[in-house]
């Protein structure tokens, strides 16, 4: 047998092996979060200043874009459906050199626009996680979970789950943040 016959039939059976089916891309490899994916989206959703308005509450569904991620936990914060990121439209991507941020936005309309998100265990602790596989910046989510409000009045919603309603590309020559 010659080296080609060789690396043919080594392609053929590691591709074989792949069953030509693309990967789950939101299956995270930490046995704690995987139990926060869920398998279908939930149904009525709040916008982000609903739920703000709505807390407290025991049992909720917000949606929102994924604005931010709080290092080293499974906690982020999400942005209301209603505010455009900076590279939501080509116009806009064009000028601004970070499209995944809301730096376009005042500070008092982003603040009354972003809700804090929490991924405890059984104890209530945060979760310490480097990362939540499969979750990145902007991608639209639906969560369930409880909405808390403390003494200040900030409301946090203490998720019990999450979906991925949607994936928002780049331009080209961009990459996502690390």
């Amino acid at each position: 047998m010659n080296l080609r016959t060789l690396l043919v039939l080594w392609a053929s059976a590691a591709l074989a092996g792949c069953g030509g089916e693309k990967p789950a891309e939101k299956a995270p490899a930490s046995p704690e979060l995987s139990r926060f994916w869920m398998a279908n989206d939930p149904a009525g959703a709040l916008s982000v200043p609903e739920a703000k308005a709505a807390a407290p509450r025991e049992k909720a569904v917000v949606v929102g874009r994924i604005s931010a991620f709080v290092k080293g936990t499974a906690a982020f914060k999400i942005v209301d459906v209603s505010l455009p990121y900076c590279g939501s439209a080509p116009d806009k991507m064009e000028g601004c050199p970070t499209p995944w941020d809301y730096c376009c936005e005042t500070p008092d309309e982003l603040k009354a626009k972003t809700l804090f998100v929490e991924a405890r265990d059984a104890q209530g602790q945060v979760i310490p996680a480097s990362s939540i596989e499969g979750l990145r910046l902007l991608d639209l989510v639906a969560l369930e979970g409880q909405l808390a409000k403390d003494e200040h009045g900030n409301v946090t919603l203490v998720t019990t789950g999450w979906y991925r309603r949607e994936r928002p590309e780049l331009r080209d020559g961009l990459d996502w943040p690390r």
